[in-house]
């Protein structure tokens, strides 16, 4: 039954709101086609980028995604925590330290070993449009862990300006999500996996 709801409202319902109400453009969405199984790495400014990349996810691996997203901003109540796990398909992640019953890498690395696939903004938050902020070192860590998945570059460009940072309301704005060639690393040195890692996703940002 999730599934079939998860369909419904990334495949049929937010692809054609995006792409004929807003006018978002998919570039090279067909590079997710050729992967069973992926970890997204992408630029972070909206709340609008989750839907938009999610829209993009070919059907058969729609419920096998998993966005991260933040417990202390989407899990404040139990209505949020069940639209998340349930309708975004999210696993919520906490922030604190002191509160966490487990570490978020180990979290996601355990989604990693279960098949199934994620969608990460390795820069941390939501950062500032066009500029893409130093990598978090829990990327590196989790590609070292699983060197086999497949590592795409996704770049959200002036998908911000659909929902402003603070904005409710959701406005037409032609905008792109580019997807990138999965990332042949040279090294897997933990620093080496960053530094590959954000040029790819800057590179993207420089040829669109």
């Amino acid at each position: 039954m999730k599934k079939i709801v998860l369909i419904f409202f990334y495949s049929l319902f937010w692809r054609n709101f995006l792409k004929l109400i807003i006018g978002l453009n998919y570039i090279n969405r067909e590079i997710l086609f050729k992967s069973k199984q992926f970890i997204l790495i992408a630029n972070h400014n909206s709340h609008m980028d989750t839907m938009a990349i999610m829209s993009s996810i070919p059907i058969k691996n729609i419920s096998k995604t998993h966005p991260m997203a933040a417990l202390d901003f989407f899990g404040g109540n139990k209505i949020k925590k069940f639209l998340m796990r349930n309708l975004i398909n999210a696993t919520l992640i906490d922030r604190n330290p002191e509160l966490q019953k487990e570490k978020p890498i180990q979290i996601m690395d355990d989604i990693l070993k279960k098949g199934r696939s994620l969608l990460l903004y390795p820069e941390g938050s939501r950062g500032i449009s066009h500029n893409i902020s130093n990598f978090k070192n829990g990327l590196a860590i989790l590609i070292q862990n699983n060197p086999n998945i497949d590592v795409i570059p996704v770049y959200l460009k002036d998908i911000h300006k659909t929902l402003p940072k603070g904005s409710k309301l959701i406005v037409p704005f032609k905008c792109k999500i580019i997807f990138g060639q999965p990332i042949q690393f040279d090294s897997y040195d933990l620093n080496d996996i960053l530094v590959k890692s954000q040029c790819s996703l800057i590179e993207l940002k420089e040829n669109y």
